[in-house]
């Protein structure tokens, strides 16, 4: 057999297998993290009991703690060496955890009110904490496994197909699950249907924890004092913008999701087309997904973010103002808006860029840290958009079983539509200040780098 073909940055070339098992990790993701964004919210008042005001505030303590622990499991990884690498353990196991809480989660336990709500902030909590050991090292794998840049923003696309087609998969059953396993009882429905797609994401981590392998490694000797990492990541400028533009990109679509259903429901009320709506944004970021890196390559990752920002924005600025009741002009303003998920991969591959420029000049590495802070934005994002909105909500009157006003339509809208489109705009400040998507300047980074790495192996096979 003839040796394998290597690339120009001396690593032999990823393969269709390495995107597609990469990709199943964020599909299996979505099986857990998009049933706990699109329905704990109307699962806890509807369903759990519980009032939106104390949802509101657990969502937001536990999802504050969430994000602060991101950057300890981004420390921990970081300083993790094995065979295995430092990422994938931790994804093999955080995948057990994964799939165990979000069955314990939307379970209703025979307790009284304190005790439910006890038991919410222990299962919510414990949920989330090991979505933060099974995807901060999943998210951080690309700048592990190759150099080439083109790689990496294939890695990243076929992650975020993964995550949309996930999303719609989700979307598309879970209802109709939640119907067909409770048969009138929405208690064993949400509970069933966790238990199944449990049992299909499992597997799916393990592949990504099997396969995608770690070519890019870090001595221990080689890494700083955790103080050092810390500051280089917020030294790092490039890296605090694309994080920022993750921070508030994410707040304006998992926030939305949180409420949307509500709005589908109380507002749109056209239960026929609730499920379509709810993914009509992922279908269409399905369908233009893999045409992201030909974008990119066109745009630039900074300007193909600024352009989804302003998409996703002005739609549903556009659908707060305008006639919802009509079906047609609700299908066509949620086309539009699923053309924002042109950006998809951007966040990560800036963040990517970051790193490695970095790196470049200090000859320094911080991605586990890196990532988990990205994490870390994220969910305090997240945390934020789910309280405030259903603290919004709330303040207009709505309170599970009460009977639909206008004013309390007019709340909902503003959760739903008005304020995260303000969110997105919002995010366009950190990406002009992003500076690395200069024609030309991250390849010559990245020969730098290859170049690096070959004269260290060349200089530890010679002391051997």
């Amino acid at each position: 057999m003839g040796e394998k073909k290597l690339n120009e940055y001396g690593m032999t070339p990823l393969t269709g297998k390495h995107y597609f098992v990469y990709g199943l990790g964020n599909f299996a993701s979505q099986l857990s993290w998009t049933m706990v964004s699109t329905y704990l919210s109307i699962f806890y008042t509807d369903v759990f009991g519980l009032g939106t005001g104390a949802v509101a505030l657990l969502m937001l303590i536990a999802k504050v703690w969430d994000g602060i622990n991101d950057p300890m499991m981004g420390t921990l990884m970081e300083r993790t060496h094995t065979k295995h690498g430092r990422f994938r353990p931790y994804i093999f196991v955080g995948a057990i955890f994964l799939v165990i809480f979000t069955i314990l989660t939307f379970t209703v336990p025979g307790f009284g009110s304190t005790g439910k709500l006890v038991y919410a902030y222990i299962t919510y909590i414990g949920l989330g904490m090991s979505y933060t050991m099974t995807n901060v090292p999943y998210l951080a794998l690309p700048v592990v496994m190759t150099r080439d840049p083109k790689e990496i923003n294939k890695l990243n696309a076929a992650q975020m197909m993964g995550m949309t087609i996930g999303q719609i998969v989700l979307n598309l059953f879970v209802l109709k699950l939640v119907l067909w396993f409770g048969k009138g009882d929405q208690a064993a429905g949400y509970h069933s249907t966790a238990i199944l797609l449990a049992v299909i994401a499992l597997p799916m981590f393990w592949a990504v924890a099997i396969l995608s392998k770690e070519r890019i490694t870090v001595k221990k000797e080689d890494q700083g004092k955790v103080s050092d990492g810390l500051k280089m990541v917020f030294k790092n400028k490039n890296l605090m913008c694309a994080m920022l533009y993750s921070f508030f990109n994410m707040f304006g679509i998992l926030g939305r999701i949180s409420v949307a259903v509500y709005f589908y429901l109380y507002c749109v009320q056209n239960f026929v087309f609730i499920t379509i709506f709810m993914m009509m944004q992922m279908i269409v970021g399905t369908i233009i997904m893999p045409f992201t890196p030909k974008v990119i390559d066109k745009l630039g990752k900074r300007n193909t973010a600024i352009l989804s920002m302003v998409i996703q924005g002005a739609s549903l600025i556009v659908l707060f103002v305008g006639p919802y009741e009509n079906i047609v002009f609700d299908f066509i303003v949620l086309i539009v808006y699923g053309l924002g998920y042109v950006a998809g991969p951007c966040g990560a591959g800036m963040m990517v860029d970051a790193i490695d420029d970095f790196d470049d000049k200090y000859e320094a590495r911080n991605d586990g840290m890196a990532f988990s802070f990205q994490g870390c934005a994220i969910k305090i994002a997240t945390a934020i958009a789910n309280s405030l909105f259903l603290v919004v909500m709330g303040a207009f009157g709505y309170a599970g079983g009460v009977d639909m006003t206008p004013h309390i339509q007019t709340g909902i809208n503003i959760a739903a539509n008005l304020l995260p489109g303000i969110v997105f705009f919002v995010g366009i400040i950190p990406l002009l200040i992003y500076d690395l998507d200069k024609p030309g300047h991250m390849e010559a980074v990245r020969e730098r780098l290859s170049k690096r790495d070959r004269e260290k192996k060349a200089a530890e096979a010679a002391a051997k």
